[in-house]
């Protein structure tokens, strides 16, 4: 659907509903890049360390035998909105101290619930700034809006990404079976398919039909 993956150094929104697997395809991102020998950070703002690591076995990922190529951070929200400073110091240390090239932020939706309109665009700016300076390839888990499926929750993060994955559920009307479909909303720089393609949250992780039709 990319026409070869997410660029290096983009910055991506992942955008979906509870369910929808943003988590498996956060955890999927981040076992490419260690296979590749690549160092990676797992920021989460709502589940512990070893929750994670759970959640990553049980598509089979084992995050353990990486060592210190991955470093899984539980930062909370409440802290960060204090100060948009502690953001800014916290995150680039981490990237620098780690020579990090993928990080994974999920949900950012926990901390835009502390903010107003004005204030999530800034802290998320500011989070695009700093995640463009470390030259780090990213993705930015985010709730969709309940009532717009390729809306991320406050309608704010896909302006500030270079691209943006929505993972929805998809009925042809309200009695049938749903369907998972993920769709590439945007990705700068990048010549990809725009039509929504079924997937599936297997044991394995997520997968994506890409010769099949949604309906």
């Amino acid at each position: 659907m990319l026409g070869g993956g997410i660029p290096e150094k983009h910055v991506v929104g992942v955008i979906g509903s509870y369910g929808t697997g943003k988590t498996t395809l956060g955890l999927q991102f981040i076992h490419a890049g260690l296979q590749n020998g690549e160092s990676c950070v797992i920021i989460s703002l709502d589940e512990d360390e070893e929750s994670v690591i759970e959640n990553a076995a049980s598509i089979g990922i084992d995050l353990k035998r990486y060592g210190e190529r991955i470093q899984i951070f539980r930062l909370e929200a409440v802290e960060l909105r204090k100060s948009l400073e502690k953001i800014e110091s916290d995150i680039p240390e981490i990237i620098k101290s780690m020579k990090a090239r993928r990080l994974v932020i999920d949900p950012i939706s926990v901390l835009e619930t502390l903010y107003d309109d004005a204030g999530r665009f800034r802290m998320l700016s500011t989070l695009r700034r700093i995640l463009k300076s470390a030259g780090i390839t990213a993705l930015i888990v985010s709730e969709a809006d309940k009532d717009n499926p390729t809306s991320s929750k406050y309608g704010l993060l896909e302006y500030i990404c270079d691209g943006v994955i929505c993972l929805k559920v998809v009925r042809k009307d309200e009695l049938d079976e749903p369907t998972l479909g993920i769709e590439v909303v945007k990705m700068r720089r990048v010549n990809h398919s725009r039509k929504p393609k079924p997937y599936a949250i297997t044991d394995k992780g997520i997968v994506v039909y890409e010769e099949a039709e949604i309906f």
